[in-house]
């Protein structure tokens, strides 16, 4: 083994931990976040911030920017992928959701997103993304089974129930719309569409407007530029160094890593019930997006893609708009 080859995948390891910590850390900040400020708050902060950075970073890069018909749907798949999700989300994780759970149920919506492009796109549907959603819908019940048992609150589970849908709808139509559009424009204009929508509900849903407290802000900072920004930077590296099987696998860790992360950062409890139905989804997704290990695969090109050209269909991260978050 050359020296060089062990030095890539030495680094390609350190940046799929750092990815992974990243991505979970993002549902662990909103937490925090919306603990202290109101969720429209959190949201109009974040995309502002997001805007910033992503802004700069076309700037600098100077993609084609979508005009007519093509900003149009894009500012379509913002209220979706953007506005939709996130307004669901951080308002169930406001309300009590847990942020293992949460990264479950929303970490689902790559399968659902196979089960429905054969719909949308016209393309095959196989066997795995079937199996492996029920799988996962599986994981999802034994968790939330415990507060079905108890009597528990039941109904703000189904907010990143309905954040899963909207990402669901936002993948397919960017997939649809916007397939070509070059990824610095199309998180840019996602991020400023969002905060301008942002900014005009604001008056109507009597907000802070603020942060509050340095918490607030240092909450709402690590959403919009760590979160952001800098899980796309770590993401991009890696996809130029790796199929976007890898990448895809390393989402389907993130609502594990999320329950760990909760546990010190939130006081979240990590019960048996929950190990368990963590570890079910996980073993759906994995099935799902044909990322379990059925043989050794061959060793990757230098572009990512398989030697033996093998299909790398139902990953998250070829579809844009899931990575776009």
């Amino acid at each position: 083994m050359t020296p060089t080859r062990s030095t890539d995948r030495g680094l390609v390891l350190a940046l799929s931990v750092l990815f992974v910590l990243l991505w979970a850390s993002g549902f662990i900040a909103a937490k925090l976040a919306t603990r202290t400020t109101d969720v429209p708050t959190v949201l109009f902060w974040r995309f502002v911030i997001a805007a910033a950075v992503t802004g700069a970073v076309a700037a600098w890069l100077r993609p084609a920017m979508p005009r007519g018909r093509a900003l149009a749907h894009l500012v379509m798949t913002a209220v979706l992928l953007q506005v939709g999700v996130f307004s669901a989300v951080f308002t169930g994780l406001s309300r009590g959701v847990p942020a293992g759970l949460t990264s479950l149920i929303v970490g689902l919506a790559p399968l659902l997103v196979g089960l429905l492009t054969p719909l949308v796109l016209r393309t095959p549907l196989g066997v795995a993304p079937v199996l492996g959603l029920l799988i996962g819908a599986v994981g999802v019940y034994v968790v939330v089974s415990g507060d079905l048992t108890a009597g528990g609150p039941v109904g703000p589970v189904l907010l990143p129930v309905l954040g899963m849908a909207f990402l669901t709808a936002g993948t397919l139509y960017q997939k649809r719309f916007n397939d070509d559009t070059p990824v610095a424009a199309s998180v840019t204009v996602q991020m400023v569409t969002s905060m301008v929508v942002l900014a005009v509900a604001m008056p109507f849903l009597d907000p802070q407007w603020l942060p509050t407290g340095t918490g607030g802000w240092l909450s709402v900072l690590w959403l919009g530029v760590v979160n952001s920004a800098g899980t796309f930077a770590v993401m991009f590296v890696l996809l130029r160094r790796r199929s976007t099987v890898h990448v895809s696998a390393l989402l389907n860790l993130s609502p594990a890593t999320t329950a760990l992360l909760a546990v010190p950062f939130l006081s979240e409890a990590l019960t048996g019930r929950a190990v368990l139905g963590l570890a079910v989804a996980l073993v759906g997704m994995f099935v799902g997006l044909g990322t379990w290990p059925r043989r050794r695969r061959a060793p990757d090109r230098d572009d990512g893609s398989p030697v033996d050209g093998s299909p790398v269909d139902g990953s998250p991260v070829r579809a844009k708009g899931l990575s776009d978050r």
